[in-house]
């Protein structure tokens, strides 16, 4: 299974005998692809979609994204039938439930911030990080079990991220596009911008594998519930966010694949990169998400899982979690340089 990134607004898609017909303007003839190869389609800018291929989508539990062309997500089509109120209702019910809220967050961050440190240290060969620059971020880890509250975890989270991107910066071999910390609100500088565009993918995907395995997407354990943010997809994300987005951003600089020049700066400040520099981006995503990991569900495990797969492993251990109230049968992804692994 795969997703489908448009990214041309010259490209038309239709459906015919269980395939999607991809049609762009400089080729007479369509290419196809079967429908239940797909699972899911992200749709930047204009391109077109055809009513009967929204219907088949729905029908087959399909969702289909919609984004600017800067990368913004607007919102999504898709079908209710894999809603189970049920287990929705169990999960809802646990967001007030201080205890495993508390002891679920300190899972999640404490993965992030391990995945953190791992990308850091793999790239030792750029920079050697000493004991003193990572001090924020060891800091964080060593006390987040002293946190009693959700509040202080995201406290403890803050001071890590801070720590992290002043350590990622000095990875960049390429001067033009150095950067002082994270902003997303608009991005303000390129490589805040790429990663924007990054998570912004991986969010979108983690909706809906969320969907599919029944739960809602805007009731959380670590990020507050709030109008219009799929808070639940916010929890699942930020294990991924160093491993997955900033180590491909980070290659894609060094590589000397994306140039300073194909960036513009509108007058509120935002920085976007352009329609060229973006579809190779999201190639690039669309490879890394397509590879397969090293992931395990237990010490001994060390079956290889394409990322869906093992996403969809990692939201069948939350479920597991939820339907016996207890956080630690959630299993955090955490990565280390060469292989990828979940830990009980």
């Amino acid at each position: 299974m795969s997703y489908l990134y448009l990214t041309e607004s010259g490209i038309s898609l239709g459906f015919s005998q269980g395939s999607v017909t991809v049609k762009q303007k400089e080729r007479e003839e369509a290419q196809t692809l079967p429908l239940a190869n797909i699972d899911g389609i992200s749709v930047f800018g204009k391109a077109q979609l055809s009513t009967q291929l929204i219907r088949e989508c729905m029908a087959a539990n399909i969702s289909i994204g919609y984004y600017s062309d800067e990368g913004h997500y607007f919102g999504k089509i898709s079908s209710f039938n894999r809603i189970d109120p049920d287990r929705q209702k169990r999960q809802v019910y646990l967001t007030d439930d201080a205890w495993f809220c508390l002891a679920l967050s300190r899972k999640i961050i404490d993965a992030k911030i391990r995945n953190s440190l791992a990308l850091l240290n793999s790239m030792r060969n750029i920079y050697d990080f000493e004991e003193g620059d990572l001090r924020g971020l060891t800091h964080s880890l060593n006390n987040l079990r002293s946190a009693n509250s959700v509040e202080m975890v995201l406290g403890f989270e803050g001071s890590a991220a801070r720590c992290y991107f002043k350590c990622l910066s000095k990875l960049l071999l390429d001067d033009a596009f150095a950067f002082r910390g994270r902003n997303a609100h608009p991005p303000k500088d390129p490589f805040n911008s790429m990663i924007s565009y990054g998570y912004s993918l991986l969010y979108r995907n983690i909706i809906g594998a969320v969907e599919r395995h029944g739960l809602h997407p805007y009731f959380a354990y670590l990020h507050k519930q709030k109008y219009g943010h799929a808070a639940l997809a916010s929890d699942l994300i930020e294990e991924f966010r160093s491993p997955l987005v900033d180590k491909t951003i980070l290659d894609f600089i060094n590589a000397g694949e994306v140039d300073i020049s194909e960036f513009s700066c509108n007058e509120s400040g935002a920085t976007y990169l352009n329609r060229s520099a973006m579809k190779r981006l999201t190639d690039r995503f669309s490879e890394i998400l397509a590879r397969n990991q090293q992931y395990f569900l237990s010490y001994g495990d060390r079956k290889s899982y394409g990322f869906q797969v093992m996403l969809d492993k990692k939201i069948d251990s939350l479920i597991d979690a939820i339907e016996h109230r207890d956080p630690q049968r959630y299993q955090p992804f955490i990565w280390e340089s060469g292989r990828q692994w979940a830990t009980a």
